[in-house]
């Protein structure tokens, strides 16, 4: 065969075009993946229940002490009382969760200790953090220096009775919410990895 006939026939051969294997773009969840978005999913949970707990916490301390204070002694009516105690709810949730990471941060240098040691930091957080939040409501309210003297030595002395009892009452509502977190933990790991396998 000539050189010619041999060029013609090549080219009389049918050439598939190149064919381009494209890989699949859909990027693949690994286990890796899937436990940072459980734990994001987690530590979300947690802040927000750890609210909760602080709000629910301290409106409900600050209620059941305001009951014999301001029915009994201060002699107030019960439309009185239910009107000055839906203002300090409002009051109560705006603090109760700096409150509580200001005390877990004096207990964190602090450490814990004996009774009196434990009796001494609950008390000196209570008054710190909230005789200034005080003060500054008394001279917004327009009371006198002698007025603001006598209501803050007053408010001194209350804290040092309330102070140990809220931290107490505080830390019992935090070992309660551990235990059940801890029963529901795997439940809720198992739930959560299904949903995620799911979307």
């Amino acid at each position: 065969m000539s050189p010619q006939s041999l060029s013609q026939a090549t080219e009389a051969i049918p050439v598939s075009p190149p064919v381009m294997a494209l890989e699949d773009e859909t990027p693949v969840e690994t286990s890796q993946c899937t436990n940072s978005r459980l734990n994001q999913r987690r530590n979300r949970r947690t802040r927000w229940s750890e609210w909760l707990l602080d709000v629910f916490a301290m409106n409900s301390f600050s209620w059941a002490i305001a009951i014999p204070i301001e029915l009994v002694l201060a002699g107030m009516s019960w439309r009185e009382h239910l009107k000055v105690r839906l203002l300090a709810v409002v009051f109560n949730t705006l603090i109760a969760r700096p409150f509580s990471l200001y005390r877990n941060w004096v207990v964190e240098r602090f450490g814990r200790g004996s009774a009196l040691h434990n009796y001494g930091v609950d008390t000196f957080v209570f008054l710190s953090f909230q005789l200034p939040l005080y003060t500054a409501n008394m001279l917004l309210g327009g009371a006198s220096a002698g007025e603001i003297a006598t209501a803050c030595v007053t408010f001194a002395l209350i804290a040092g009775v309330l102070g140990r009892p809220y931290g107490m009452y505080l830390d019992f509502l935090r070992r309660l919410w551990s235990r059940g977190g801890t029963r529901c933990k795997g439940a809720e790991y198992h739930r959560t990895s299904t949903d995620l396998e799911r979307a």
